[in-house]
């Protein structure tokens, strides 16, 4: 018997696009503004430090907002992009130029949900900015709908034992839990962890796959096991 729901973010109850069209192109734009305007924040000076480290110690400030722009163009897992993301972002979300948009059949089910079970939330975008993503939604700040947020700093989300983790920090056991993702390698090593698992395939964002052995939907109205 199902006893909790863990949801991935992008793909699943909001658009990819959402991400790779409006984030990243928007924290592109204001990075040379917001370096310039917040170079006495410690937080920014940490980040204009890490990237010296890694592309060299003499570079100046404009240099630096250089190599972060370049990095968003190539897509780079690094920490001290991230770290800058996170903090343009917050700005954005907080003034309103920023609105996270859920699927309205997500943002229906959750609400129905969360008076019957916990939802967790397990994404590839730290906690801290998918605090931010639920308190600014286009349907308002929902953020006390989830009990719990997982980012990778618990494992790799491809990785079986980073869902046996998480069902052992939410105190279930795996089988109890409901997993919703787009991606099929975290289908398969959620369902290797024993829980239950629901491929959501949005049609901008995902195709379904012949012979996949697992439940494929197109949205979370045909969700009849919870």
């Amino acid at each position: 018997m199902i006893k909790a729901i863990l949801t991935d973010i992008e793909g699943t109850v909001s658009s990819i696009s959402f991400v790779k069209d409006v984030l990243f192109p928007y924290s592109k734009e204001k990075m040379a503004n917001f370096v310039r305007k917040n170079q006495d924040n410690p937080e920014v000076q940490k980040v204009l430090e890490e990237v010296r480290k890694i592309e060299g110690e003499n570079l100046t400030d404009e240099e630096v907002v250089e190599v972060l722009k370049r990095w968003i163009d190539e897509d780079r897992k690094i920490a001290p992009l991230k770290d800058i993301q996170g903090l343009i972002w917050k700005e954005g979300f907080e003034t309103g130029e920023l609105k996270a948009p859920l699927y309205e059949d997500a943002y229906r089910k959750l609400k129905e949900w969360k008076e019957k079970y916990p939802i967790y939330v397990y994404s590839s975008g730290s906690v801290q900015a998918q605090k931010l993503f639920f308190s600014h939604t286009n349907y308002g700040n929902i953020l006390d709908w989830f009990s719990g947020h997982f980012d990778t700093k618990i494992g790799n989300k491809k990785e079986s034992e980073s869902y046996r983790k998480i069902a052992k920090e939410i105190g279930l056991n795996p089988e109890e839990i409901l997993f919703l993702s787009d991606n099929p390698d975290e289908i398969i090593a959620s369902t290797s962890a024993k829980m239950k698992a629901i491929r959501i395939v949005r049609p901008n964002d995902a195709k379904y796959i012949k012979n996949f052995p697992y439940k494929q939907i197109k949205n979370f109205d045909e969700i009849v096991e919870v």
